[in-house]
Parts: C-alpha cells; structure tokens; sequence
C-alpha cells in the first residue's frame, strides 16, 4: 500500500484552467501530510478514512487528494503572488481530504472556503490527532454509565461525549462501558416503591456487571458518570467505595460537557454545627443551593438538630473540577466524624441534599458503613411539595 496520495488523482478531474502543469509534491511532504491526518479527511466533520474500500474489498485503495489551501498557482484557487510560489510545497498549507470535499472547497464553493477557514479546519483535526495518539495504555479506564433511557433512545449519557471528556487523561477500553440503565417503571417517584425498585435493580446490576470483575482485579480503574435521582447516585458511589480507582464526573451546564474546566476558580465549604443536641440529627448539603431549615423541621420538627455543609454562591453549575469534588468528599467525611463524636456512634443522620450529580456520587464513596453513622437520604418531590424519605444508606453484601 503506497501511504502518499497520488498526484494523477487530482488531474482526473476537470481544473479550473491554470498556468502549466503542477510541480509534484515530494514524497517526503506527502508523508508528512498523511503522517500529521492519520489518513483520514481533514474538511471539518468528514474524517473519512481514505484508506481502503470497503464496497469494492479493495484494502489498500487510496481515497485521498492533497489540497492546497493557497494554490500553488496565482489562479488557482485562494492563490497570491507571493504566497502561492512560497507555499506550494509547504505541509502547513496542504490538506489531506477525500474527493468529496476537494471538489467542494476546490470548485464547487471556493468563495465559502477563504484560506483561515481550511486552516482552522486543518489545525483542529491535527491538534485531535496529537492528542488521541498520546494516549498511555495505562491510562485505560472502565466506564459506568448510569442513567435513565428514554422509551426505546439511547442513554442520555452519550458515549461519544463521554469519551471525549475523558482525553487525554483517561480512555475508554473498547469493551469497557458498563451500562447500568436506569430502568423506566410506571412507579412514580412519590410513590413508596419507587426508590425499593430501583435500588434493587442497581444493586442487582451492580453485582452482575461490576463488583465480580472488580473482585477478579479485571477492572482497575473506573470513569463515572451519572444522570439519575440524587438518592440512587448515593448508592451507586456506596457500591463502588473509595477502594476502587474512580473518577467521577460531572455534567457541566455551560460550557455543556463531561469535561472538567481547569480555569475553575476552587470552591469554599463551610461546616455549620447547631447550637444545642437535641432532636434528630439533619445534615444539610447545600452545594447546589440553599436549603432552608423550614424544610427539614417539615419532616423531623422543631427540634431537629441540624448540620450543614455549604459551598459560598451554591448554584446549580458550581462543581467544576475534580479538586473541589476531592474538597467536597474530604468536608464530608469529617462532618459524618464530628457529628458521631456529638452525637454517638448510633446516631441516624438524615441527609437533604441539595448537590451536584458528582458530589451524590462521592458521598456515596466516602461513607463508611463501620465508621459513619447511618444515613438516611431525602429526595425533593414537587409533587408532594417537599422532601420525602428515599433510602437508607447501609452496608449491604
């Protein structure tokens, strides 16, 4: 198979006239233009790969054309005076693409096609290509996917968006996605067997597809990410433990993505610790948003003691790196320490959350079931106009 494009290809196309005949590309240019595409089309949204066919079986077909992006002619198109004798040879200026789109920014739609357009395009697949060959195989994760499917669609956790978060600090194996749907029931949330179900088939899933492997030492480390009711992603981060390798992630509303922003400036926590003991002991979460204290004495009355871990401007975007996440867990872990010290060691804890996806999840992760107290977990229900009782947090074989 000849890994340079050939010249001949081009010219089996009409031109647009043009003054003598091409000077042939060098094949170590050629090389360098295949090399930095990986031999697939550079015209933004194509990456076709241009070797091989599979209709006619051919497996060392070559498909490609290297396009000037300022001809190599005055004439030509987005040809210069100056630039086009200059550039005729340079790799920067040429693209490797398929004939489709050779014909569209070579004849068809020159004047869509302005030089910094095909340099923008051309920059953008060879930063992706840099990036996705860079890749150490010990980096390779497992990924779990938890979230609900809508009828017969897709999860709403898109394997191509997570994928693309995760690089280049992570990939995913080809056959490491783990899928632990989350089943759509005709229950509705407020109703009582709605969290029973639906922990039961997590847990279920969970064994299943996960804990034997983790077990067996097949999966070492694990890519997380959930969409889900905030009591169940408790539990899934129960089932998987701090003693698994994982990273978890957030969905992030703008820029929307899994990816994490590092311009993020860190987040603020501060622990509140009641007055007086006495009541049942609340822990509030309010990373979120606020929770005011009207809605947990609702549910355990006035005399409810009440705890609170809350982040400075809580909203509802507001965990955006995977430090602060670490920050979060850390908070929490030593709140659950003060309040056993405070309160006993079998003290119930219960738990109104106002927090990321991720931060569900890594309290989940950091809860000690021989260490922490019991936790009981509340869910917002708008249709009964307050929290409600969803789960109990407890060690389960």
């Amino acid at each position: 198979m000849s890994l340079v494009a050939e010249p001949e290809m081009e010219d089996q196309v009409p031109a647009e006239p043009r003054r003598g005949r091409r000077r042939a590309l060098p094949d170590k240019v050629k090389n360098i233009v295949w090399g930095r595409a990986a031999g697939r089309c550079q015209y933004a949204g194509c990456n076709a790969l241009l070797i091989g066919d599979e209709v006619s079986g051919a497996a060392d077909a070559n498909a490609a054309y290297i396009g000037h992006i300022i001809a190599d002619t005055e004439a030509g198109p987005r040809g210069d005076p100056v630039l086009s004798p200059k550039l005729a040879q340079d790799p920067d200026n040429l693209m490797l693409v398929c004939d489709r789109h050779h014909r569209v920014f070579d004849r068809e739609m020159v004047a869509e096609h302005p030089a910094d357009v095909l340099l923008a395009m051309k920059r953008r697949h060879e930063v992706r290509i840099r990036t996705v060959t860079a890749i150490d195989e010990d980096l390779s994760s497992h990924v779990i996917r938890y979230a609900a499917r809508i009828g017969t669609n897709e999860s709403p956790v898109a394997k191509g968006d997570l994928k693309w978060s995760m690089i280049p600090d992570r990939y995913p194996l080809d056959d490491g996605w783990i899928d632990l749907d989350l089943a759509t029931l005709d229950l509705q949330d407020h109703e009582p067997d709605f969290w029973r179900i639906q922990v039961r088939n997590l847990r279920t899933g969970f064994a299943e597809k996960v804990r034997g492997r983790m077990e067996r030492q097949e999966i070492r480390r694990l890519s997380v990410f959930g969409l889900a009711p905030i009591p169940l992603l408790f539990e899934l981060g129960r089932l998987i433990s701090d003693i698994a390798t994982a990273d978890v992630r957030q969905l992030l509303r703008s820029p929307k993505g899994w990816k994490w922003d590092p311009k993020a400036p860190p987040l603020r926590f501060n622990v509140l610790q009641p007055s007086s003991q006495a009541g049942q002991v609340a822990l509030k979460l309010e990373i979120s948003a606020p929770v005011v204290d009207e809605r947990v004495h609702a549910v355990l009355g006035d005399d409810a003691t009440i705890w609170s871990i809350a982040a400075d401007g809580a909203h509802n975007d507001i965990m955006r790196s995977q430090a602060d996440l670490a920050e979060f867990a850390r908070f929490f872990r030593t709140t659950l320490d003060a309040i056993k010290v405070a309160h006993g060691e079998n003290t119930i804890v219960h738990v109104f959350p106002a927090v990321p996806v991720s931060a569900a999840i890594e309290a989940g992760r950091s809860w000690q079931p021989k260490a922490h107290p019991t936790l009981n977990i509340y869910d917002q229900n708008k249709k009964l106009g307050g929290f409600i009782f969803a789960h109990e947090l407890e060690h389960a074989s």
